[in-house]
């Protein structure tokens, strides 16, 4: 039986560096996930206070008058979901 370490240096590593900079990459690998984890949670934060804002400022700001009824009422969507017989009577 081959002792371990003879085997070990007689194999060719691929890379100069050996396992010098291993613990080193695998560290900055877990930052930069960590930071692209951050990163998103601060994009979906960003996302939901613009909707919030958006529904906000889209409640405020919708007419309180209330327009008469058009020609084009037939084509509403609360017309297409009255029952049929109900479409005649409301015009």
């Amino acid at each position: 039986m081959t002792d371990l370490n003879t085997l070990i240096a007689q194999t060719q590593s691929s890379r100069g560096e050996g396992l010098d900079g291993l613990e080193d990459g695998v560290w900055n690998l877990v930052a930069q996930t960590q930071v692209r984890a951050r990163e998103r949670k601060l994009r979906f934060a960003a996302l939901c206070v613009a909707a919030g804002i958006g529904g906000v400022a889209g409640g405020v700001s919708v007419p309180a008058v209330n327009q008469g009824q058009s020609e084009l009422t037939v084509f509403s969507p609360r017309m297409a979901a009255t029952p049929l017989d109900m479409r005649s009577v409301l015009g």
